[in-house]
């Protein structure tokens, strides 16, 4: 009977909660319906299991019925066609300011004390026991974390497991044999996603490219932020590189995980590109310094426009561009000495995820700096006297990623453009100086009720020196 009455009690408690949420900017049905709704695999339960089951779950279910309800209700106010126009009638600052309070609000009191709640519970040795009893009789994992992935293993097995389809958080990603990184797993309808892996930075005089960092989990579906996207590796220095070889490139920083979750989530941060590697010289060309390694573009912010409240990710910052390397004297090549190589391309900065309908855009990355061009080669050989090797330009800096874009937020910070790097020196006699790289241009800054700043341009390379 008392089970009944339970039951009962939820049956008119989820009613009233959807008559209020009709009430509320349109959201349709009540809580208790949406949480019915990721509940649906627990309605063929056995009664014995049924119980134990809501002595465990219903205080969780309970917290965010209740949290979804007071959220929901604060809004129920607001009416729709006053909000259309609330830009024209209200100081946009002021409605932006407003906005990104109560996206700070929902997550400093609502979101992260259920969040601690689940885990506590999640990684308790009595919430293990159960929560493995409760996914054995269902045949499904409901309730749990991720696994993380395994490194040193293949891509697949480097990627991190999704969450509970109920609650968890999705596991974080590793770094695979070749250096990959693994996404991040996914939630289910309560949760955070898991972070991606990092990409390795490749060996020491290999030339070779750094990793690729993975991209992060989704958020859960009603609940829960997006992983945040795993770094680039830094590639790898080269001391004598064919010229068809690699360049030891930065890899790219891993994407930020989307915030799905209907009523709240912050879209995860991209990873930051990798640096590019100083090289060495290029064999078989006359002795001409390589290359420097381009950086790895960062990573985009996860988006969190599917949510009611949440700011969206920040872009990762892109990878600076490595030096070339220096040209090779005519006493070792001869006649003449050996031109620099240009400097590394700077990596783009990742761009900012959108906001949800209350949050900011995320802040865009910064653009990495070009490298500086390597020195010529001089041209003293014994007695004979030949030219000196140019120098090297600059690399270019790279653009800064564009603010996410905001709805009753403010749009994010554009990122800032990268320097350019400064030209080699010429090698003596006669060998002239490399030509500065060009600055990367600004990012814009997202749309919103209150538009970004944009970021800062980058400054030119200065030329190198003549010999």
């Amino acid at each position: 009977m008392a089970h009944q009455r339970r039951s009962k009690q939820n049956r008119l408690s989820s009613n009233a909660k959807a008559q209020r949420r009709r009430r509320a900017l349109g959201l349709g049905t009540g809580a208790g319906a949406i949480v019915a709704f990721g509940m649906g695999p627990l309605a063929a339960m056995p009664s014995a299991n049924a119980d134990e089951f809501e002595v465990i779950i219903d205080p969780l279910l309970n917290a965010i019925s209740g949290s979804l309800l007071n959220a929901t209700d604060s809004l129920a106010a607001v009416d729709p066609s006053a909000a259309a126009d609330l830009a024209g009638t209200a100081d946009p600052a002021a409605v932006a300011a407003s906005s990104s309070e109560s996206a700070a609000f929902v997550d400093q009191w609502i979101y992260q004390p259920l969040h601690t709640l689940e885990q506590d519970w999640i990684t308790s040795p009595t919430g293990i026991q159960v929560d493995d009893q409760i996914n054995q009789a269902f045949g499904e994992f409901l309730i749990g974390n991720g696994t993380n992935g395994t490194a040193d293993s293949t891509l697949a097995a480097a990627e991190g497991g999704n969450g509970g389809l109920l609650f968890g958080d999705g596991g974080a990603g590793a770094t695979d044999s070749d250096g990959v990184g693994g996404a991040g797993g996914d939630a289910g309808m309560f949760g955070n996603g898991g972070d991606g892996g990092a990409g390795a930075d490749a060996a020491a005089d290999s030339g070779a490219d750094g990793g690729a960092g993975g991209d992060g989990g989704t958020g859960g579906w009603l609940m829960g932020n997006g992983g945040d996207g795993g770094s680039g590796g830094d590639g790898g220095t080269g001391v004598f590189v064919p010229k068809d070889g690699l360049d030891g490139n930065g890899g790219a920083g891993g994407s930020g995980g989307d915030a799905t979750g209907f009523l709240f989530g912050n879209g995860g941060d991209g990873g930051s590109g990798g640096d590019g590697a100083i090289s060495g010289f290029l064999t078989g060309n006359s002795g001409h310094g390589a290359l420097g390694g381009a950086g790895g573009a960062g990573g985009s912010g996860g988006d969190a426009s599917s949510s009611l409240f949440g700011d969206g990710g920040s872009g990762g910052s892109g990878g600076d561009g490595a030096t070339g390397g220096d040209g090779i004297p005519a006493a070792i090549v001869g006649p003449n000495g050996g031109t620099g190589g240009d400097g590394g391309q700077g990596g783009l900065g990742g761009n900012g995820g959108a906001a949800s309908l209350f949050g900011d855009g995320g802040n865009a990355g910064d653009g990495g700096d070009g490298g500086t061009g390597g020195d010529g080669g001089t041209g003293v050989n014994g007695t004979h006297i030949g030219t000196g090797g140019h120098g090297g330009n600059g690399g270019n800096g790279a653009n800064g990623g564009t603010g996410g874009a905001a709805l009753l937020g403010t749009g994010g910070h554009g990122g800032n453009g990268g320097d350019g790097g400064t030209g080699g020196d010429g090698g003596a006699p006669g060998g002239t100086g490399g030509n500065g790289g060009g600055p990367g241009d600004a990012g814009p800054g997202g749309t919103g009720l209150t538009a970004g700043s944009s970021g800062n341009p980058g400054t030119p390379g200065s030329p190198g020196a003549n010999g």
